[in-house]
């Protein structure tokens, strides 16, 4: 297989490390603030039609804002990637990036002072920045936000490449699988640190956020083998 050149906001490892912050954040968010979802907006739904068909409009409503803040979240995105390549001098993805640290960041320090519902509302924006700026993983589309979608193509690439001995589609299998157990990892971790730390618990994703921005800085058009 010939050597393929891919940005570094393309690479295994900064899907695993999106995935993470994803995981982190809808367990954070689940588990401090009332069971609704940062990223996970299928899960919003679900919660939004079960209470509207038992009556609750009130609590149906809190489930409405954070897909209203996804939403606005993707917009912005979409606008302001189109800003960014108009100024060539600007990357979007290390813009993005600095965007979901403060974000998360300004949401961590406010989130104390705040009901619950604004805590929500601005990590679903943020997760909405994320996912539509990171859309791809060595050339091919993937979420970092949602699994479903990564569990059937990791499944499909791998029989597939066991059943028709084909390693580049079974090192595909194994990429996406990296990535949902990233996921799975920062749900594992914001789970104990939220029963411990309650909202405080959102600081622990900045390093890693932070992290993260490093790579994007750095970033070299060098080959992957």
């Amino acid at each position: 297989m010939n050597s393929k050149q891919y940005r570094i906001f393309e690479r295994v490892r900064v899907a695993i490390l999106l995935a993470f912050i994803s995981g982190f954040v809808d367990a954070y968010t689940f588990m401090t603030q009332g069971q609704r979802f940062a990223g996970i907006q299928t899960g919003n739904m679900i919660y939004l039609m079960k209470h509207l068909a038992e009556g609750h409009i009130l609590t149906a409503a809190s489930y409405l804002l954070p897909i209203v803040a996804f939403i606005l979240g993707s917009l912005f995105t979409y606008f302001a990637r189109r800003f960014a390549v108009r100024h060539k001098q600007l990357r979007w993805h290390s813009l993005a990036g600095v965007i979901i640290f403060v974000g998360i960041l300004y949401t961590a320090v406010i989130s104390q002072y705040v009901s619950s519902q604004w805590t929500v509302l601005s990590l679903s924006f943020i997760a909405a920045v994320q996912l539509e700026s990171f859309r791809k993983m060595r050339g091919a589309p993937y979420t970092n936000t949602m699994m479903t979608g990564n569990l059937k193509n990791m499944t499909v690439f791998i029989t597939q490449g066991l059943v028709e001995k084909n390693q580049d589609v079974l090192k595909r299998g194994g990429y996406i699988f990296l990535v949902i157990l990233g996921f799975c990892l920062g749900v594992f971790l914001s789970t104990m640190l939220s029963i411990q730390f309650s909202q405080h618990a959102l600081y622990a994703i900045l390093p890693v956020v932070l992290g993260f921005n490093i790579v994007l800085y750095k970033e070299k058009k060098d080959v992957i083998k």
